[in-house]
Order: C-alpha cells, then sequence, then structure tokens
C-alpha cells in the first residue's frame, strides 16, 4: 500500500473555501459598490490598497473595471443573503434590483472586450486579469484567518439556526460557531456567587509595553528599484524606439504596483500609493497625448531660413519656433505643425507675410496673434493678412498642457 503523503496547495478546497467565506461588499466606507472595502475588511488589509491595485490594472490592462463589476454582482452587500446574480436565479434574495443586475451583467460585456484594447493589447489585458486574481489567491492562502469572514449565505453556508437538544441527550458537533458543541460550553451560573479579585494598594504594578514595530523595507527598495529602472529605460529608449516614455512610465508604474502587492503581505509600502496613481495618470495622458509620447523631451530652438520642416513637436519641454527670416513664396504657402504634449509652444511670424493659424490647447492660455483665451479645450482659428505680403505662413499649432504663444516679430 503506497502511504506517501503529497504536500501542495488543494486548489478545490481552497477556491470552495473563498466562496463560503467570500467578502461582503460593506456600505460604511464605500466609494462605490463597497468591493474594495469588503475585500479590506475580510483580509484585515487597507481597502486604499485594493482601490489602487484595480486602479492600476485598469491603467496598463484594462482588468480593474471588468472585475469590480464581477466583484459587485457575485459578492453579496452585508445585509443581504445572496448575491445579485444569486437572486437571478433564485437562490436567495438581494437589495439589488433585477433591472440594475441586468444592466451591469450588458456592462461587462464591452468592459471585456475594453481589456484587450489598451496600450498593452491582448497581453496587457490578460497580464492585469491574472495579476489581479493572483493577489485575490494569495490573500486568501495568507490571510485568510486574519480579517473578518463573510458570513454564510443561503447558498454557502445553510441556515444559522442552532438546534435543540432533548434532556440527556448526547453533544452533537454539526452545529458548533463557539468552536464546542452547545452541551460542552462552560458558562457561568447566575446563581452562583462571582468571585473578584482585588489588587492590593502597595502591589507592585507591571505595565506592559509593546515594542515598537519594525518598518518594512519594501517601500524604499520598490522606489529604489523603481528609479533605477527608469533610468536604465531611458538610456536604452535611444537604440530601441518601443521605448517610448508612456512604455517606460508604464514598466515603472508596474514595479510600483508590484511593490505594493508586497507590501500588502509586508504591512508596508503604504507610501507607494501616491508615486503609483501619479506615474499611472501621467502614463495615461502621454498615451493619449497628439505626439503618444513619443516625440522626445527637452526644449528644441529652431530658426529656419530655407528649409521649414513638416512639424517642431516634443512630447516634454519647450518648442521656440523663429520664422522671421523664412524665405517666402507668393505662390506657395509655408505649411509647419508645432505640438507639445506639456511645455510652451512659441512661435514668432515676420511682419510682412500673411498668416493663417489654428491654435488649439487641452488645457492652458492661448495668445493667438490677434485672439487669445484661457483654461481648457481652446480652439482658436485666425487669418492675419498685411498689405504688400511676402508670401504665406499656415500654421497649426497645438499643446496638450501649457502656453501657447504666436506673435510677430
Amino acid at each position: 500500500m503506497n502511504t506517501t503523503k503529497h504536500s501542495g496547495i488543494n486548489i478545490e478546497s481552497m477556491v470552495a473555501d473563498f466562496w463560503a467565506t467570500r467578502p461582503r461588499r460593506l456600505r460604511q466606507g464605500r466609494m462605490v459598490a463597497g468591493v474594495a472595502a469588503g475585500i479590506g475588511r475580510r483580509y484585515g488589509i487597507d481597502p486604499v490598497i485594493v482601490r489602487v491595485a484595480l486602479v492600476a490594472a485598469t491603467v496598463f490592462g484594462g482588468a480593474g473595471v471588468l472585475l469590480y463589476l464581477l466583484a459587485w454582482l457575485l459578492l453579496a452587500e452585508e445585509n443581504d443573503k445572496a448575491s445579485a446574480w444569486e437572486a437571478m436565479i433564485g437562490h436567495g434574495a438581494s437589495s439589488m434590483s433585477r433591472g440594475f443586475t441586468i444592466f451591469l451583467s450588458i456592462v461587462c460585456v464591452p468592459a471585456f472586450f475594453t481589456m484587450f484594447d489598451g496600450t498593452f493589447g491582448f497581453v496587457g489585458g490578460v497580464f492585469s486579469a491574472a495579476a489581479l486574481l493572483g493577489g485575490l489567491f494569495l490573500l486568501h492562502r495568507h490571510r485568510a484567518d486574519m480579517g473578518v469572514p463573510g458570513a454564510p449565505t443561503t447558498t454557502s453556508g445553510g441556515s444559522m439556526t442552532a438546534p435543540s437538544y432533548a434532556p440527556g441527550a448526547t453533544a452533537s458537533t454539526e452545529w458548533d460557531p463557539l468552536g464546542a458543541a452547545p452541551l460542552q460550553w462552560e458558562l457561568h451560573d447566575p446563581n452562583e456567587p462571582v468571585t473578584v479579585a482585588v489588587t492590593e494598594p502597595d502591589e507592585d504594578k507591571t505595565v506592559a509595553v509593546r515594542p515598537r514595530r519594525r518598518r518594512s523595507p519594501v517601500g524604499g527598495i520598490t522606489m529604489g528599484v523603481a528609479v533605477l529602472t527608469a533610468a536604465a529605460l531611458l538610456l536604452s529608449s535611444s537604440a530601441n524606439s518601443w521605448l517610448t516614455l508612456p512604455h517606460i512610465l508604464g514598466i515603472v508604474g508596474g514595479v510600483l504596483a508590484g511593490g505594493l502587492v508586497v507590501g500588502a503581505f509586508l504591512r508596508g509600502g503604504r507610501g507607494l500609493i501616491v508615486p503609483t496613481v501619479l506615474v499611472g495618470l501621467a502614463a495615461v495622458a502621454l498615451t493619449n497625448s497628439p505626439n503618444g509620447g513619443g516625440a522626445g523631451i527637452g526644449d528644441l530652438r529652431a530658426h529656419p531660413t530655407d528649409n521649414l520642416q513638416p512639424s517642431y513637436t516634443r512630447s516634454i519641454g519647450d518648442v521656440r519656433l523663429d520664422l522671421t527670416d523664412l524665405k517666402l513664396d507668393k505662390e506657395k504657402p509655408a505649411h509647419t505643425t508645432v505640438s507639445v504634449d506639456a511645455g510652451v509652444a512659441r512661435v514668432i511670424v515676420p511682419a510682412d507675410a500673411n498668416v493663417d493659424v489654428t491654435c488649439t490647447s487641452n488645457v492652458g492660455p492661448v495668445r493667438c496673434l490677434t485672439r487669445s483665451a484661457d483654461w481648457h479645450d481652446i480652439d482658436l482659428h485666425v487669418t492675419d493678412n498685411v498689405d504688400d505680403a511676402a508670401g504665406t505662413i499656415v500654421l497649426d499649432v497645438h499643446s496638450g498642457a501649457g502656453n501657447i504663444e504666436v506673435t510677430r516679430g
């Protein structure tokens, strides 16, 4: 007979245990549906860590929205007997209406396909989903007994009614919420006197002081790795065209998000929350910018006389284009584009040229020859002609976030 014992993880048993004690969506402390608050309470972690993980998975792969919607449908609210989907098939009651349940189920369809249309494509969607599910798996494996388990629902735990026992019956262990059969509970008889120990005034009193918990090094180590990663990628970007600024920020954000996940288990890394969010927002902003974050970093100064380039662009930095000495052709207009994702776009045009200019800005003040505007979503078009013009200049000037100045020299 083979007596070899196999060690490992019983996935089926772990999944069954997770489902039986799955988190419940909380009303108190919720931001949207209480999913992050419920997971944080279930496993004894800060809900902010869960929210940051969901945002990071949304930014870097798109899975955060889909998995949040699924959790909204599959996790019961704290006072409900069943989740929304369980109530739809007749297994218990939920406070969520049937119509809203159907609506969320429909929204899951575009959320699924959007997951694979992000910056990092199919691989990013799969990786972000695997990262979230893997994090939940590790949470349940290592912290299943550290939080507050969700109360059993009608589909998982059955009835919570205590059985009755006839006089002289044998104690049963089928229903055992206190760790012992009901007839084995050792409870105080209210008719017996209570003995209270009184401490003498001159007795030596020793106060126990809890030692200060050591600060986790996760935050510092992760920040160091992130800085080194960013520096190495920036140095390699000149030799690899794929390493644009949004991609570099995406990789650095992944490093920071990984530090948050590790910190969730080691009780550290809270200082990584803000940098992770800021890096993610910067990556999204640059990805959606006109130049896609791949137009370089730093200031650009140009003073052409004969050859006017089709475009002058920068992702981050200032562009200053001086056209005062440009040789113009009266029969052929000169056309160029100036675009800055984040920075200042300045163009100086000749005093003796007709100018047709379009200035657009997402955020920032615009001074476009004879017209100006402030704040956001600015689109100005100006045609400024002069007598005895040497030629015509057609300009398209854009700034994602920054100033635009088009003046005559």
